[in-house]
């Protein structure tokens, strides 16, 4: 069977981030064999390639990660159950039949809780939440979170951050929450007191740039859009100045293998989305405006359930490589202004994750909307309750056909995940369910688009029933950490963050 575009892309970069692979000096440091196989595979995203050779090259990859393997701890497949069992025979730990562990989050310097969860109150009718959990990788190896994300409502503002730390860089994480930080308490005293104006129309010239420039041609536009580059920049210099405060700590020195700590062991990616409303046709408009540095996506579902990506991941120049704040140039205004994206228009939501959950939903067009989706069928985000009738009436049009036919199609599009998690964690759900809005629609036989806009079909897929029992009275960001920490995709093993500015969903 052809490997998918988003399986070759997250098993390179699985291989990237296990061996450290994250510069050209590092990558020609490996066997030549594995930098060739590197570059294969990269070759392989073209669709033009044949059964034959994808199936070559992973024969070839697994015979290269199995001596990789002997050289390091293993890094397991993501669910066991589902994949062939390792040869008795063969006692070398493989990295695709190992079993997945769960290791404690190490008492080191600038610890990391394992997740994190909270929400916020925007103003209009809105609602914000967020959450972050240790991806697999992590707990299996005993490492801490590397992802952080804020949430600040300031005046008439919502400001959102998410970073991801570089998994390579042992102090990444300190990065990541610092960057975090610094934006948006800047975007939060900056944009306080700040009202954009009025207009009687507002269109795509309202958005035009100086093509030398390129600032926006409105005045409270461009005043918005430095704001947010300057928070990049409060961002840099916070990082910078973690990095000088642990330059003596020998905490620090003994963990990095007796050498001082230096900017680069901070490298993390910047997401940042600053969103007001705007009273237009009698009418909340959504005004959003973004900024990126390195992977991650930011997506928008506006009241036709239509979606928009508001930025473009800045990759580095190999395959699985991004960029971080502390990489060369990545602070000049023409980066920052081609990473910057508005959006203008009714919303349902604002989604801003890392790559752990963005890669998770690749092609981000349209698979965005299917994590909106997925957010609505798995009722972290509520769905109101339907009646009996309309139900009825709904599914008759569809291949299921009644409530009894969705009941007898639970199997394939609802999957009872176990966790990895800590033995004593007694108060959290060991096993969860997880519904699968695609596997839905094609059950249905309905567009997916079309199942997310159809809030009885909703209804008529979760009945309203929560991810695991205790779930009807936990907060919508619980529900959200705890949907995080269990959804299953093959090769998927980052930490995982993700943040969502949403209308609630009404009849």
């Amino acid at each position: 069977m052809m490997w998918s575009e988003i399986e070759i892309k997250q098993l390179v970069k699985a291989i990237i981030w296990k061996l450290g692979l994250n510069s050209k000096q590092e990558q020609e440091s490996t066997d030549n064999k594995f930098t060739d196989l590197l570059h294969k595979f990269t070759a392989a995203l073209d669709s033009t390639k044949t059964d034959q050779l994808q199936s070559k090259l992973r024969q070839e990859l697994s015979e290269v990660l199995l001596k990789k393997s002997s050289e390091a701890s293993p890094l397991p497949n993501a669910h066991p159950e589902s994949e062939p069992q390792q040869d008795p025979k063969n006692n070398t730990p493989s990295v695709i039949t190992a079993v997945w562990k769960y290791l404690p989050v190490p008492e080191k310097p600038d610890k990391h809780d394992e997740f994190d969860s909270k929400h916020e109150n925007p103003p209009g009718n809105l609602k914000l939440i967020g959450a972050r959990v240790r991806g697999k990788g992590h707990k299996h190896e005993g490492t801490n979170c590397d992802d952080w994300f804020e949430l600040v409502v300031s005046g008439s503002w919502t400001i959102i951050a998410v970073s991801d730390g570089a998994g390579s860089k042992k102090f990444s994480r300190v990065g990541a929450k610092v960057s975090c930080e610094a934006a948006c308490q800047l975007l939060a005293q900056e944009l306080k007191e700040y009202q954009l104006q009025e207009r009687d129309e507002w269109s795509v010239d309202t958005f035009k740039r100086d093509q030398t420039t390129g600032a926006f041609a409105q005045q409270d536009l461009e005043f918005v859009q430095q704001k947010l580059h300057k928070a990049v920049k409060a961002a840099y210099e916070a990082v910078e100045k973690a990095a000088m405060a642990r330059n003596n700590s020998v905490d620090h020195y003994q963990i990095l293998g007796n050498r001082r700590l230096n900017i680069k062991d901070l490298s993390a990616t910047l997401l940042l989305a600053v969103h007001t409303i705007v009273s237009y046709k009698e009418n909340d408009y959504s005004f959003v405006l973004t900024c990126q540095v390195g992977d991650g996506m930011i997506a928008a579902v506006d009241h036709n359930y239509e979606l928009q990506l508001l930025c473009q991941p800045d990759k580095g120049e190999f395959a699985g490589q991004t960029e971080f704040l502390t990489s060369k140039n990545k602070l000049e205004k023409n980066n920052l202004i081609g990473n910057t994206f508005p959006f203008f228009s009714p919303i349902k939501a604002l989604m801003v994750m890392t790559d752990g959950v963005a890669e998770d939903y690749f092609p981000y067009n349209p698979r965005m909307l299917e994590l909106y989706g997925d957010l609505l069928l798995n009722q972290v985000i509520e769905t109101p309750q339907a009646h009996d009738e309309d139900i009825a009436n709904q599914l008759r049009q569809t291949n299921l056909g009644s409530i009894a036919g969705v009941e007898e199609a639970k199997d394939k599009f609802i999957s009872t995940e176990k966790r990895i998690m800590a033995v004593q964690a007694t108060d959290e759900a060991k096993t969860v369910c997880i519904r699968s809005v695609a596997d839905y629609a094609k059950e249905l036989d309905v567009s997916l688009s079309k199942v997310i806009a159809n809030h009885t079909l909703l209804w008529a897929g979760s009945n309203g029933e929560t991810m695991w029992k205790q779930g009807k009275n936990q907060s919508p960001e619980e529900k959200l950490r705890i949907w995080l920490d269990s959804y299953y995709r093959r090769a998927s093993f980052d930490d995982r963050t993700l943040t969502i500015l949403y209308r609630e969903v009404i009849k």
